[in-house]
């Protein structure tokens, strides 16, 4: 037997269906923090004195740009020893030769001058830098480097910590360094940390 009113037509209400957002609003922050602050992050090639084989030694490591005069920030360790450098932006589309111009080994910080003409100082990108004093433990942040000579690498995470001692290149410890569980591997180093404004 039929229930009442199995022969009228059926009516029913057809709910929209939407397809679930590829990325969360946090997630659409990061991918914006990355776009707009890679540009500016660097990847350094250093090339230093011929080694006991005759051939020259050389290294990777990241850096960023400071300012629109073509100052790139770095690990000092990065830079040590070098006769010179080339620096690289953009996935490789800007391109400097540079010197060192500037050092505190005890707190392996080194700052490159990029050698260029004025429309290439143009294209630079300076970061705007924070305030390391205003941080908090658990505040998100990312990293962007080369890690392994692969350009443009970008890991997240939080600050873990914030006082730390660090032992510097110099032999003497680097006070009141800021501990991330981001992953920074060889060929990060002088690359920023960034807070999810973007600063420095």
């Amino acid at each position: 037997a039929l229930a009442p009113g199995a022969g009228a037509p059926l009516s029913a209400s057809v709910a929209a269906i939407r397809a679930a957002p590829l990325i969360t609003d946090s997630e659409r922050t990061m991918v914006e923090l990355f776009r707009r602050c890679a540009p500016s992050v660097a990847f350094i090639q250093t090339l230093g004195p011929a080694g006991a084989r005759g051939g020259a030694q050389g290294g990777t490591g990241s850096g960023f740009c400071w300012d629109q005069d073509g100052h790139v920030v770095t690990n000092y360790h990065v830079v040590r020893g070098m006769e010179r450098a080339r620096v690289s932006f953009r996935a490789g589309t800007l391109v400097f030769d540079a010197v060192l111009v500037g050092a505190e080994v005890d707190k392996d910080i080194a700052v490159l001058k990029l050698a260029g003409d004025a429309d290439q100082l143009a294209a630079l990108a300076p970061l705007s830098v924070g305030c390391s004093a205003a941080l908090v433990v658990g505040q998100s942040v990312c990293a962007i480097g080369n890690p392994f000579g692969l350009d443009g690498t970008l890991t997240t995470g939080v600050v873990s910590a914030l006082g730390r001692d660090l032992m510097g290149v110099g032999g003497r410890p680097i006070r009141q360094c800021i501990q991330t569980d981001a992953a920074i591997n060889p060929g990060n180093s002088g690359g920023p940390l960034l807070n999810s404004a973007g600063e420095v």
